[in-house]
Order: C-alpha cells, then sequence, then structure tokens
C-alpha cells in the first residue's frame, strides 16, 4: 500500500465515523470543489458569524440548488439566492449563493418551492442560470451554514475536495449531549 492510498483511506475511514456518530449528515447542494467557510470573500461568512458549514465553488454547469437535507423551508430571500431549512429539532441549515448581494436582484434564479414545504435531501429548491445570475455578483459560491443559534450544536465538520451535487456527503453536525448539559 502506498502512502497516498493510506492518506485516501483515512479519510473514507473518517467520513464514515462522522456519517455513522455526526447527528446531522449535509450533502452538497451544488457540484464544485468543497472550500472552507474562510475561503469565502464575505466577513459575515468567513468569520463564521452566523455559523460554521462548508462553501462550494459551483462548477460552471450548475443549473440547480439542491436541499442538502430533509426539514420544512422556513425562509427563501426575495432574489431566491438563500433558503433556510428548518429541521424538527430546531436546526437551521442556511444555504446561499452568491457573493455581492446587496443590490442584486435574483435576476437568473428562481425558486422551485414555497416557503412551509417539507423537502427531503436532493429536493431542488433554486434554479440558476449561472451566466445570468453571475454578471451582477462578485463570486458564485455557494455558502451551507448550521446557523448557531439554532440548537445546541457541539461542532459542525466538512469535507475538502470535488462534490457532486445532492450526492456527497460534505458537512455533519454534531450537537451537545443533553445529558452533559445538565449540570
Amino acid at each position: 500500500m502506498g502512502l497516498f492510498s493510506f492518506f485516501s483511506r483515512n479519510k473514507s475511514s473518517e467520513q464514515i465515523d462522522a456519517h455513522n456518530v455526526s447527528d446531522l449528515e449535509l450533502f452538497a447542494p451544488v457540484g464544485g470543489t468543497l472550500l472552507s467557510l474562510r475561503e469565502v470573500p464575505d466577513l459575515v461568512i468567513s468569520e463564521k458569524l452566523i455559523g460554521d458549514g462548508v462553501a462550494i465553488a459551483p462548477e460552471r454547469s450548475t443549473n440547480m440548488i439542491y436541499a442538502p437535507c430533509d426539514g420544512t423551508i422556513s425562509r427563501i430571500t426575495a432574489s431566491n439566492n438563500a433558503f433556510t431549512i428548518k429541521r424538527d429539532n430546531g436546526l437551521e441549515i442556511y444555504v446561499t449563493f452568491g457573493i455581492g448581494t446587496n443590490a442584486f436582484t435574483g435576476k437568473g434564479l428562481s425558486s422551485r418551492i414555497i416557503v412551509g414545504a417539507k423537502v427531503t435531501q436532493g429536493t431542488p429548491i433554486i434554479n440558476i442560470d449561472m451566466q445570468v445570475a453571475k454578471e451582477d455578483l462578485e463570486s458564485a459560491i455557494v455558502s451551507m451554514i448550521v446557523v448557531n443559534s439554532s440548537a445546541d450544536i457541539a461542532k459542525v465538520i466538512s469535507s475538502r475536495g470535488k462534490a457532486q451535487a445532492a450526492k456527497t456527503p460534505c458537512a455533519w453536525v454534531y450537537l451537545k449531549d443533553s445529558e452533559n448539559t445538565n449540570d
């Protein structure tokens, strides 16, 4: 066994362990290259002010943003560039497309779902015409953030590398053990 196969095997076993023991496994909402939130050119996201998670530099062929997990759509922005999925346990997952959206009107984006809709992992949420949408944005990065205030979160672990939309697990959420918090 070569050195690189050892590292590949460890990464796979780490992801298997995360899948088996995490409280929530999140799948890539778009295909592309997984990045740390620290690499996102937006201070609120890169400093993890609202929460931790993972970012994705989307493939040029991206035309859809998918639900990273099961839950209820609790928010969709007017410009259709972001949505929130709320889980039954109160955990909220915020997915946002693009950086520099202050004046963004949502040209090139359309929602396929409404607030209050129940979704399953892989449900198509937002249609993207990437060429049109990118015209008014600084960056087309997609960020997926586990909102700090939504549950008693112990940690979020994210992956690196390439991801397939709605197929690649890319972040794992661990909640604090309720038995240990009653001190």
